[in-house]
């Protein structure tokens, strides 16, 4: 059976859901008899109750809602076919109450339904198409209130999975249906699911959330709601934007009455002990703002995906336009809003006339005045984590999607927030200093919360990251009493990456500046100045580093100086990644000092080899000739360093105790890194050195200083096995020759590490060494590099890959590779290859298995050229196909 075929069938023996029911012309008697879905609905009504049946009957209706192929090609019987289906189905599901078990399968005849028939329901009269709304908004809601239910008594998934494949069919219908905003029926329909959600996530009165169960220890888990129900939200998010006049007031209203709510309680509380009682109404209010966030960011913003430009949903800006021509909210109210956002004692004179989604973000920081307010009254121990990271993270998709909008990419542009979050407006400098103001607060306030300063620094960096924005914040005190806090904060008080992320930020919003030299080199040097000097002092201690090697204090100041520069370093840009390497160079420069002295902290040799990666991976590709060549000297003196200190050290005992093997990850990311330059290099400038060093030359120079560290046992730790196979495979593809060049001992080593790599892991793997062997074996040949040390080295191959392929030990989806391989090395060996083929003749003791393992061979090579040239290759491939599976199917090696 060919190959395409055996891995078609795998995959739908393996997946989830069954195959659609594709029929041809012959079975139109049988399908299109108005008998058969009564039938077969009565059939499942009658066995529902029953275990071993219902899961059957279900199925099969299922399969029927997919029925498609040419049997369906004409119109009239399709409309008649999906008629009676649904005449069917609703029959069932209106006069039954759906259950756990069963809710999962009627989820999928309605995904089923919409993939195989959207089309076929446009046409259907307007009463049916209004039952099928009602009956799928009816479903969706109660599967929504069983999932809830699932979520409170940890009970099977059933009801939520039936939720998640309701909100994907619906995704297809507000799209197919068109705007809710025409089809009264269909906003009906949303508002009665959104609102339903929204119910679901609150507690009494206005909700029906019931309390978690407790988490025992050690079940944790550390996704975060916005992680773990992603596709509802962004589902919800959808179903609120249809009907944005509805849900977004109604997303306001319920985040004022509830800040309101726990102001009143903080200030109740103020002088007195909290009872649980009022702990535990906190806890009610924490979580019921945390999902009214949650909702609301989804439903205001699109989800981020990679780099794409963020954009104000046009449903959003509709709904803004639609208030403001309706005289419902003005540009005055809503920058009056604004201005008054930080003052809890004064409210907005018209403040109803302020536009929604202005609102709603003068709600948000009025709860970030409820939280200024309980730090200030000393009882921050009482304020959720959580709600902290939701907030931020609502502030950082906010600001991303809605601040300095550029009106040119939009068809049409809402004038409330045009005047209040354009370009060049009060209303824009308000929310930046709103924003950083918080940031700066939770970056003092809540170093010990990870999550919280996680999300803080992710606000941070994605609003600077945006030349638009960071403009108009470079300058700003707000952002330099930032770098103050920053640079004041008492060493090791910031947790892993803080500091990072934060420096990354300032190194981001800096290349706003870049068609202003002066001002830029300014603005770095003030970043930049007080790690500059922090760091000579450490240099400059009385009786050298070694001295301080055990000063815990001197630790955790070099642990936060290295956290700085690698996310200066991962801030680099085209126009800041020349100045930025001026400052790093001389740091660069006494790295391999301060690994000579740290080398027994883990911790310290980690940054430090992170630090030259990040600067080769970032900013080497902008590099000149001359700054390329003083971080490859400072790299390799900072790798020879370690592979001095650490000689002894690498044992797989010494690996099972602790997770030092990062230390070899690191240094092998930093040569793959210092490789790419030669194939990706973007410097616009030069000096017209000559280039007397290449990227590949120092990266298999300081290959040469690791190798001996890495035994094959240290390879059979995972991320290190990929990443070294990875800088093998890319040294093959750009320079061969390199290779060829090698000290002999190392090329023995590397050989080894490939025939190891065929043999000891998975599939990427093989597919890395077997590439490398073509290559090779390829360069060999057209070079003529008889009598080389590679071509020796590389013989071997030939019988090893031929042994592996006769015994089943390559993966069938690794045949052509391996293919090509063996076709490279013929071509180099041809004498090895007829000797091989003879010995494997000669060790059959069946003449019969003898003779038609002669023929086999032969046809292998028939009328192939040995040239290595693409044609021969591809005629030795289809030949290759056959002989395996001619092969296997009588001969047995032991």
């Amino acid at each position: 059976m060919p190959k395409k075929l055996i891995g078609i069938y795998e995959a739908v023996y393996e997946a989830d859901v069954a195959p659609a029911l594709k029929l041809p012309e012959s079975w139109a008697e049988y399908v299109f008899n108005p008998d058969l879905l009564p039938l077969m609905f009565q059939i499942y009504w009658k066995v529902r109750d029953n275990d071993q049946l219902s899961h059957p009957a279900l199925a099969c209706l299922v399969q029927l809602a997919s029925l498609s192929g040419r049997v369906m090609l004409e119109d009239e019987p399709r409309m008649r076919y999906l008629h009676s289906y649904l005449k069917a189905f609703f029959n069932l599901v209106s006069n039954v109450t759906i259950k756990s078990r069963e809710s999962v399968g009627i989820a999928n005849i309605v995904k089923k339904l919409i993939i195989f028939f959207s089309q076929d329901i446009l046409k259907l009269t307007k009463h049916i198409k209004d039952t099928l709304l009602d009956e799928f908004t009816r479903l969706t809601c109660h599967f929504c209130e069983g999932a809830a239910l699932e979520e409170a008594q940890e009970e099977d998934r059933n009801f939520s999975d039936a939720f998640d494949g309701m909100l994907e069919a619906w995704t297809s219908i507000l799209q197919e249906f068109g705007p809710a905003t025409v089809d009264n029926n269909l906003s009906d329909c949303a508002k009665r699911v959104f609102e339903k959600y929204v119910q679901c996530r609150l507690a009494p009165p206005d909700g029906c959330r019931r309390p978690q169960p407790d988490v025992e220890k050690g079940e944790e888990t550390d996704d975060s709601d916005k992680e773990l129900y992603k596709d509802q939200l962004q589902a919800i998010g959808l179903f609120g934007r249809a009907i944005a006049g509805s849900s977004v007031p109604l997303l306001f209203n319920l985040l004022e009455s509830r800040t309101s709510t726990l102001f009143n309680s903080f200030q109740e509380i103020r002088n007195r002990t909290l009872s649980i009682g009022e702990a535990s109404g906190l806890d009610t209010l924490y979580e019921d703002i945390h999902w009214i966030l949650l909702i609301a960011g989804q439903v205001l913003c699109f989800d981020r995906e990679g780099n794409e430009t963020m954009m104000i949903p046009s449903e959003i800006i509709r709904y803004s336009i639609d208030c403001c021509s309706r005289g419902q909210c003005t540009v005055e109210a809503s920058l009056q809003a604004l201005q008054l956002a930080e003052n809890n004692s004064i409210m907005p004179a018209d403040f109803e006339k302020c536009d929604h989604i202005i609102r709603l973000f003068f709600d948000v920081m009025k709860l970030c005045y409820v939280e200024d307010y309980v730090i200030s009254s000393g009882m921050k121990q009482f304020l959720s984590p959580e709600l902290g990271s939701t907030i931020m993270w609502f502030l950082n998709r906010f600001c991303v999607n809605y601040l300095t909008p550029i009106e040119s990419y939009y068809t049409e542009m809402s004038p409330t927030i045009l005047g209040c979050l354009g370009v060049d407006t009060e209303g824009a400098q308000l929310v930046i200093r709103y924003v950083l103001k918080k940031i700066q607060s939770n970056v003092y306030y809540f170093q010990s919360e990870t999550q919280l300063l996680q999300e803080t620094i992710d606000c941070f960096c994605h609003i600077v990251s945006n030349k638009h924005k960071s403009i108009h914040i470079v300058n700003t005190t707000s952002l330099r009493q930032l770098v103050v806090l920053c640079e004041s904060l008492e060493p090791g008080t910031m947790p892993q990456n803080g500091f990072r992320g934060m420096y990354r930020g300032f190194s981001l919003c800096g290349a706003c500046l870049s068609a202003e030299p002066e001002r830029m080199r300014s603005y770095f040097v003030g970043i930049m100045g007080s790690l500059q000097t922090r760091f000579e002092a450490v240099c400059t201690i009385q009786g050298g580093l070694a001295s301080k090697a055990e000063d815990q204090r001197t630790l955790v100041v070099i642990v936060d100086l290295l956290e700085a520069f690698i996310g200066l370093a991962k801030g680099a840009l085209m126009p800041t990644a020349t100045l930025l390497f001026e400052f790093l160079a001389p740091i660069l420069n006494e790295m391999h000092a301060f690994m000579s002295a740290f080398n027994n902290y883990h911790v310290i040799v980690q940054l430090i080899l992170e630090l030259f990666g990040q600067v080769a991976k970032y900013m080497l590709c902008y590099l000149s000739p001359m700054d390329s060549k003083r971080l490859y000297e400072s790299a390799l003196a900072t790798v020879q360093t370690y592979a001095k200190c650490n000689m002894n050290r690498f044992t797989t005992e010494s690996f099972a105790e602790d997770t030092s093997f990062q230390d070899l990850v690191l240094v092998l990311e930093l040569l793959t890194f210092i490789i790419s330059k030669d194939c990706f290099d973007l410097c616009v400038t030069s000096n017209d050195e000559e280039i007397t060093v290449t990227a590949s030359d120092v990266s298999l120079f300081g290959l040469s200083f690791i190798l001996p560290l890495m035994s094959m046992d240290l390879l059979k730790y995972p991320s290190l096995c990929m990443q070294y196979y990875r800088l093998l495979v890319l040294v093959n593809d750009i320079y061969p020759e390199k290779i060829c060049g090698l000290p002999q001992d190392l090329l023995q080593n590397l050989l080894k590490s490939i025939e190891f790599g065929l043999t000891e892991f998975g599939s990427d793997i093989v597919q890395i060494c077997l590439d490398f062997l073509l290559g090779m074996a390829s360069y060999v040949y057209r070079h003529k590099l008889v009598n080389t040390p590679l071509y020796a080295g590389l013989r071997p191959f030939l019988k090893i890959l031929i042994d592996l392929t006769l015994t089943h030990q390559i993966n069938s989806d690794l045949m052509s590779t391996a293919s090509a391989s063996i076709y490279a090395l013929i071509c180099c060996y041809q004498e090895d290859y007829r000797a091989l083929v003879e010995s494997l003749l000669q060790m059959q003791s069946d003449p019969m298995t003898r003779e038609r393992l002669a023929a086999a061979f032969n046809n292998l090579v028939l009328n192939v050229e040995m040239n290595c040239e693409r044609v021969p290759k591809l005629r030795f491939r289809d030949n290759f196909d056959k002989f395996i599976a001619n092969v296997h199917g009588f001969l047995l090696i032991k």
